[in-house]
């Protein structure tokens, strides 16, 4: 009994910094939405034509239901074009890709990224994008529920927004 104790004890105290370094990656992740001003969104799905020609399904619908809960959450939405023509302007990355199976049922995958200017303080302050925030999930469903792979999508959106204003509220209460 004494020796399973320690045994566990020893495991919890070595797998310990693991668990500090995850909370310290997410601490650091979500410091990276601080101060934001605005912000673009971009949208691409891969999966088989029945699955993809699901109309709440399409890019842009996707697309249009991010920018709807983010201009409702008051952040300053950026268009294409301003994205596509600076690579100064951060932008949330939605990739989903879904496959359907013989049986009907339809697995997917749905990864949000938020990219944003970094400078490579290692490679003579070169200037890039980096993703600096993230999230995801995976899931199953059946041919006739396809429309929870969209509410699945805005969740993830959502999440974001909730992290982008925890960040930012936590820093107008510190000045």
């Amino acid at each position: 009994m004494k020796a399973t104790r320690i045994f566990l004890l020893s495991i919890f105290l070595t797998a310990l910094p693991v668990l500090l370094f995850a909370q310290n990656e997410i601490e650091r992740e979500n410091l990276s939405l601080e101060g934001l001003q605005q912000i673009g969104f971009t949208a691409n799905l891969e999966g088989s034509r029945t699955v993809t020609s699901d109309t709440s399904l399409t890019p842009s619908s996707i697309r249009q239901q991010a920018v709807n809960q983010l201009v409702q959450a008051e952040l300053q939405y950026v268009s294409d074009e301003e994205v596509r023509s600076s690579t100064d302007i951060p932008f949330l990355h939605m990739h989903i890709n879904m496959l359907e199976m013989e049986n009907g049922l339809v697995p997917f995958s749905i990864e949000l990224r938020f990219y944003q200017p970094v400078k490579l303080i290692l490679n003579r302050d070169l200037q890039t994008s980096a993703s600096t925030w993230e999230t995801g999930m995976v899931g199953l469903v059946s041919l006739d529920r396809l429309p929870v792979i969209g509410e699945a999508a805005g969740n993830l959106v959502s999440e974001f927004i909730d992290d982008f204003h925890q960040s930012n509220q936590t820093r107008r209460v510190i000045r």
